[in-house]
């Protein structure tokens, strides 16, 4: 036996559909991928969906000394050198995994491109044999995507496992927190 619903019903949850879908769409949940490279580097690729405008989301990810404020992982961050276009950034933090706490330090070459996309590199070595990636921007429907990428190989090796998950847990939790941040200003 076929149940069908009325007319008017589906007619309804369609229209509300549309209505809904630009409001409801920006707050997508935050996609990380970790996969390890044919140079054992670990590669993250994550993204999300955030209902403010690319104005507002480039506003955070560029707050350079103030990311400390908002992301939990960040003990110290300052710049270095500013001219048109790039900046050098040094960043002190700690990673975590489950229980163990490391301390993490990154001298950070970053090129900001058209409020869309920043690329960063770290140029000293100490916590990473590689640590580079990138941030970009686009409109949706209903404010911005974020797309961050990173390949980080860190010194001292991790058991693969451990690191892998912690890696993930960790990129996880920064996109929480710059996501967070995001709404927050957007709501100013």
């Amino acid at each position: 036996m076929e149940l069908r619903r009325p007319l008017y019903l589906t007619s309804t949850m369609v229209v509300l559909g549309i209505l809904c879908a630009h409001t409801l769409g920006a707050n997508t949940a935050i996609t990380v991928d970790v996969d390890r490279g044919t140079d054992n580097a670990y590669v993250v690729t994550a993204a999300f969906d955030v209902n403010v405008a690319t104005t507002t989301a480039w506003e955070v990810l560029t707050d350079y000394e103030g990311i400390g404020r908002f992301v939990s992982s960040i003990r110290r961050s300052a710049i270095k050198e500013r001219e048109p276009g790039r900046v050098l950034l040094e960043q002190h933090g700690v990673g975590r995994a489950w229980i163990i706490s490391v301390p993490m330090h990154v001298v950070l070459d970053v090129r900001e491109y058209d409020q869309r996309a920043l690329t960063f590199r770290d140029v000293c070595g100490k916590s990473f044999s590689t640590y580079e990636g990138a941030w970009e921007l686009s409109t949706v429907a209903g404010g911005t995507r974020v797309i961050y990428r990173l390949k980080a190989d860190p010194s001292g090796r991790r058991p693969a496992m451990l690191a892998k998950s912690a890696i993930r847990g960790s990129v996880k939790q920064l996109l929480d927190e710059v996501r967070a941040e995001m709404l927050t200003r957007g709501a100013r």
